[in-house]
């Protein structure tokens, strides 16, 4: 099931940051497909000045267990993705990427937790996750340079 494939450009995304640049293309290296090209600044004090957001084409997530995708970012990095459930709690998790290579990510609900730094004053903590009604993704680079990275679609998974 597909979250956002980038089928229609730049519809549905937006960055958090107007300094950090999103562009739709191809990339020779990846599979025939448009990717995500995202270009970010240094970090700044804003915690979330380099977020990307992503509308979820399809917003009822029960069919799978898992969010995958393929990231090629320029340099080794630490790198979040996120989401509200239903319930409005706020779920991140973080990987280690590599620098310069293609690599699969892949984020088991069972696994992805509440995130400790924020939740929305709406959140109803303390209740199971519940990914029937997520409206939008979020990613972010955490480095401490500017960089940029290639991101293919997002897909729940089995």
């Amino acid at each position: 099931m597909v979250i956002q494939a980038y089928k229609d450009g730049l519809a549905g995304l937006r960055a958090a940051n107007p300094d950090v640049r999103l562009r739709v293309g191809r990339d020779p290296t990846a599979p025939d497909e448009p990717v995500l090209f995202v270009e970010y600044p240094a970090p700044t004090a804003d915690p979330a000045g380099r977020d990307v957001h992503c509308e979820a084409e399809q917003h009822d997530w029960t069919g799978g267990r898992a969010i995958s995708f393929h990231v090629k970012p320029a340099q080794p990095m630490r790198f979040s993705v996120s989401f509200l459930d239903r319930n409005r709690v706020a779920y991140t998790a973080w990987t280690e990427l590599k620098g310069g290579v293609w690599q699969l990510v892949r984020i088991p609900f069972d696994e992805i937790r509440p995130n400790p730094y924020f939740q929305p004053p709406d959140a109803k903590t303390g209740a199971s996750i519940d990914v029937s009604a997520v409206k939008s993704i979020a990613f972010a680079p955490h480095d401490q340079t500017a960089g940029h990275m290639a991101i293919g679609r997002i897909v729940v998974s089995r």
